[in-house]
């Protein structure tokens, strides 16, 4: 469903067309020992590029941070990975300059905070216009027994359940982030036999509306999950339960099936075959 009813433009000109986005809110962000999900999204353009508030209001200067306090009623909007051209406590209007993109971003990432937490931009009534017509894809599923993989068709005991998933940007990116890959909105996932149904959908992700907890980090994301980076396309592998015990299945085969949702409802499915081999 294209955001037409959106309530704030780009921070970018033309304001009111559509941008090049290479990280989505709440991608898996990786670095050492340090992870946490993307707070916002990251908005590509060239360095230099002139930055604008999307709404007016009071200024914060944090660095090469810009943040914008609005009336009530407004869009608490911050721009990072910027020069600043404001000062603490200046009052701007609707598209005054603010900034420009610091050399080596290559991007200015957008995010919103409301009520004590961010909130996605590319929800319903956030960034736009933004549309996107690409389909989730689900190319892999994994059973692991104590850490490691374990094949589908001898599936047995307690068991961790990952599957890979991503969303393909509606529109190319340049060179060197031309493989970027966004994580889907939701996923969920459900188990049947023939058409009989096992175990009913359980949503495990809903990225659509705010921020989760950094605790989650590690319970959402499995550890074959890597970031994109310039010149390499990243890995995003998601639990879909943690110690699912299959002796509470009788033997036999099964159809697992996932289903992933992007930002504007477009729906990717995939269904695995596997076989519950409990011995006794």
């Amino acid at each position: 469903m294209p955001a037409a009813a959106s309530a704030y433009g780009w921070p970018i000109k033309p304001f009111y067309q559509q941008h090049l986005i290479r990280g989505y809110f709440d991608d898996p962000r990786l670095s050492g020992d340090e992870f946490g999900f993307h707070f916002g999204v990251d908005i590509a353009a060239p360095d230099g590029t002139p930055v604008y508030a999307i709404e007016p209001g009071r200024v914060r200067v944090r660095g090469q941070t810009v943040s914008i306090f609005p009336k009530p009623g407004g869009h608490q909007l911050s721009y990072w990975h910027v020069v600043p051209a404001v000062v603490k406590d200046q009052r701007v209007r609707r598209h005054q300059l603010i900034g420009h993109i610091v050399a080596g971003a290559g991007h200015v990432h957008l995010a919103e905070y409301k009520d004590g937490t961010y909130i996605n931009p590319l929800r319903l009534g956030g960034l736009a216009p933004y549309i996107d017509d690409t389909v989730p894809q689900i190319p892999k599923l994994t059973f692991y027994s104590t850490g490691l993989p374990i094949p589908p068709e001898t599936v047995t005991g307690l068991v961790d359940i990952t599957t890979d998933a991503y969303d393909t940007p509606p529109v190319a990116l340049p060179l060197p982030w031309n493989q970027v890959i966004y994580t889907p909105s939701l996923i969920r996932w459900r188990i049947v036999q023939g058409q009989v149904v096992i175990r009913r959908w359980e949503t495990v992700v809903d990225f659509r509306q705010s921020l989760l907890p950094l605790n989650l980090f590690s319970y959402v994301y499995a550890p074959g999950t890597f970031q994109n980076r310039a010149g390499r396309r990243g890995r995003y592998e998601f639990y879909l339960a943690h110690q699912f015990d299959t002796r509470t299945m009788p033997n036999g085969s099964y159809v697992l099936q996932v289903e992933a949702l992007d930002e504007q409802e477009n729906v990717g499915q995939a269904s695995f075959a596997f076989t519950v081999t409990n011995v006794g």
